[in-house]
């Protein structure tokens, strides 16, 4: 049941990841009550929320600010996925039946769409796809770890569809590949993909952004 927390931490996510809220951008809680149509309390609670996300920046005497992208961030944020990516597909592989490679091609396809990729989609594409993943290990906390990590991820892939154009990174491997490494139950390949597919997203920021 979504509540309205829920929906306004939705909006204030999809405005910051449109850029309709930029980076540095001071979040001033009368001005955005009103804006929203809410009251200071939950409004209070859905910023604290996007903190945790990485969204939202809290400092001393200047009170919240829309969160600044930083190159180091991003370098970890892919570290991070790839430890915890690696442990999920490593556990998941020998177990994956033909009902959950059919949903994880169905998610590939869509977190691969080149035409109308949103951040917020792509947010809730791939964590579905790993929940179909671990679906039968019984790893709930290994999930939570990577949607947390994903949420984080998320903000960083905004910035690249809106200097890309909405287009995806080019000479990259895809979740497509993931899929043939998976029927083919081959963890080296996968692993070297997801390596290299990282490391495109981090080099694309050490390109395009000076934080």
């Amino acid at each position: 049941m979504t509540t309205l927390v829920d929906k306004i931490v939705q909006e204030i996510r999809e405005d910051i990841f449109r850029g309709e809220l930029a980076p540095g951008d001071p979040l001033k809680q009368v001005e955005l009550a009103n804006h929203y149509g809410v009251s200071p309390i939950p409004l209070r609670e859905a910023l604290q929320r996007l903190q945790v996300e990485g969204l939202v920046e809290y400092f001393a005497y200047r009170g919240a600010i829309v969160a600044r992208l930083k190159r180091g961030e991003a370098a970890d944020i892919a570290g991070v996925r790839h430890a915890l990516e690696s442990l999920a597909f490593e556990i998941a592989m020998p177990t994956l039946d033909d009902a959950q490679l059919a949903k994880l091609a169905d998610l590939t396809a869509q977190l691969e769409a080149t035409e109308g990729q949103t951040a917020t989609a792509f947010m809730d594409n791939i964590n579905a796809y790993y929940a179909v993943l671990l679906s039968k290990a019984n790893r709930p906390l290994l999930l939570e770890m990577i949607q947390i990590t994903l949420k984080r991820a998320t903000r960083y892939y905004a910035e690249v569809l809106r200097k890309n154009k909405g287009k995806r990174l080019n000479d990259a491997p895809t979740r497509w590949d993931y899929l043939e490494s998976l029927k083919a139950r081959d963890m080296a390949r996968l692993s070297a993909d997801m390596k290299r597919l990282h490391e495109a997203y981090v080099n694309f920021f050490e390109a395009n952004f000076e934080a």
